[in-house]
């Protein structure tokens, strides 16, 4: 009958509205559910304890890091150009000497002519020096020269030989070690100059000035001359 064809039709056309519905819901849900989601986790990536804000924090350590590395490289660097600007301030003098080797008789003739410009090791301001020559590495022989009193410019001119065979010579290094001559105690070493005799031409006379440099064993001599001269002074007052 026509009623049925009707009957039916409605309930198709109900059939596909609800399954029209219920589509539509599946995608919308779903696609608010993906917004709920998506602004969760971006309100998580940059919420304070989220991984982006976290990794933010991490970064913003190790920027931290480096910049505490390159800052203390900076202070070392600073404290070392500040060592260096202090060693060239420490002015020791300088020393005029003579050198003439022997090839026939084996021997080094040494001549300390002057010094100049010493640093005053006593309380007056002056020095009594003196200088004392020997050969590394044996250290056997030693010679010295005459003290000059109350002098920073001492004129020496004193001439000394060392016997060395020509095929032991240029593994020996000469030693002019300053002193500052003290009658109480013992003897300040002002400073040094070596000379490596492998590295110099001694085919011929050779006469030149070195600096002073510090003593091997005691880089800041001149600072503790105050102390010394002390020393000088309360011993001479108990001997008076």
């Amino acid at each position: 009958p026509e009623w049925a064809f009707v009957f039916l039709g409605i309930v198709a056309i109900i059939v596909v509205l609800l399954i029209a519905y219920l589509i539509i819901r599946k995608l919308f849900g779903k696609k608010r559910h993906g917004e709920k989601n998506k602004s969760k986790g971006f309100k998580g990536l940059f919420s304070k304890g989220g991984d982006l804000m976290a990794g933010k924090d991490v970064m913003g350590g190790n920027i931290q890091i480096q910049q505490d590395m390159e800052e203390l490289e900076e202070n070392m660097e600073q404290n070392e150009k500040a060592q260096a600007e202090e060693k060239e301030e420490v002015k020791l003098g300088r020393i005029q000497y003579k050198l003439d080797y022997d090839f026939q008789q084996g021997q080094l003739s040494v001549t300390v002519i002057q010094a100049e410009d010493l640093p005053g090791m006593d309380m007056s301001g002056t020095s009594d020096p003196y200088v004392k020559l020997y050969l590394l590495p044996e250290k056997k022989k030693k010679v010295e020269t005459k003290v000059h009193r109350k002098t920073l410019n001492p004129v020496f001119n004193e001439t000394f030989i060392f016997k060395v065979a020509f095929n032991e010579i240029t593994a020996k290094t000469l030693v002019f070690a300053v002193y500052d001559f003290d009658r109480f105690s013992k003897h300040d070493q002002i400073g040094q100059v070596l000379i490596p005799l492998g590295k110099i031409d001694l085919g011929q006379v050779i006469e030149e000035w070195k600096d002073i440099a510090p003593p091997p064993d005691d880089k800041e001599a001149v600072s503790f001359s105050f102390i010394n001269t002390l020393d000088k002074a309360m011993v001479a007052s108990h001997g008076a």
